[in-house]
């Protein structure tokens, strides 16, 4: 199966990569500017190899996901190959409050913008996504001038509620859910994105429109515990597919 980097990429799961014109990719992370065209860029880089999580046997797991019904199979074919990333918490938890009610290009353009104003230029152009430390000084009216809007004092209470994001680890998935929607802002769907693509809980299964449609229509007699063991993935694939059919 073929290797979907740009769905991996560019597909909700984060808004620190760009698409090139040259058909490579690029991002701000770990301080440098990474630049891939395929995965096999990412193989012996040790930190590009932790965030696609290279380890992990995606073949195995699409090719169960697949055999479970005709709609995942369904997904999983127009899809190709797809990744869970493995992201820093703080970047994650900023991006996914950013999401809320929100699109991809809009959610991309207001993580620019805070980089630019309170980031650190890596490149000529080219400027870090800031650290909460980076960002312990920004105020509501400064927020709101960059047009991240209603969200805005909830990045202030995740910037006072930092420490939260490291003790996150060792908690089952609800206890981490739930100390997560302590900070404003933070509902089951924000957390559970955070938590599968921060710290890699795969039995996450974040509902958005797009997922209630799909359960609607697709899954009405069943509860999330039907795409066990592969939620995090299933509902990627999925959230994928119906994004192009419909």
């Amino acid at each position: 199966m073929e290797e979907n980097l740009r769905e991996t990429l560019l597909g909700g799961q984060s808004f620190s990569w760009r698409e090139e014109d040259d058909g490579s990719f690029s991002a701000v992370l770990n301080e440098r500017v990474y630049r891939i065209r395929s995965i096999e860029d990412a193989a012996s880089d040790p930190f590009l190899h932790s965030y696609f999580d290279l380890d992990y046997d995606y073949e195995k797991a699409r090719a169960e996901i697949a055999a479970k019904d005709e709609t995942l199979r369904a997904a999983v074919e127009s899809t190709g190959l797809i990744r869970l990333l493995h992201q820093d918490h703080w970047i994650a938890t900023i991006s996914f409050i950013l999401s809320q009610n929100n699109n991809i290009k809009r959610i991309t353009g207001l993580y620019d913008r805070l980089s630019r104003r309170y980031g650190h230029e890596v490149e000529p152009g080219r400027f870090s996504f800031p650290s909460a430390e980076e960002m312990a000084g920004a105020t509501e009216e400064e927020l709101r001038g960059l047009g991240v809007g209603f969200r805005a004092p909830f990045i202030l209470d995740a910037i006072g509620k930092r420490d939260i994001l490291e003790t996150l680890d060792v908690l089952s998935y609800e206890e981490a859910e739930r100390r997560l929607m302590t900070i404003k802002g933070i509902g089951p769907k924000v957390a559970s994105c955070i938590l599968i693509f921060s710290y890699q809980r795969r039995d996450g299964f974040p509902i958005d429109v797009w997922m209630k449609k799909v359960l609607a229509e697709y899954y009405p007699d069943k509860d999330v515990s039907y795409f066990h063991p592969y939620e995090a993935l299933s509902q990627q694939y999925l959230f994928s597919w119906i994004r192009s059919i419909s």
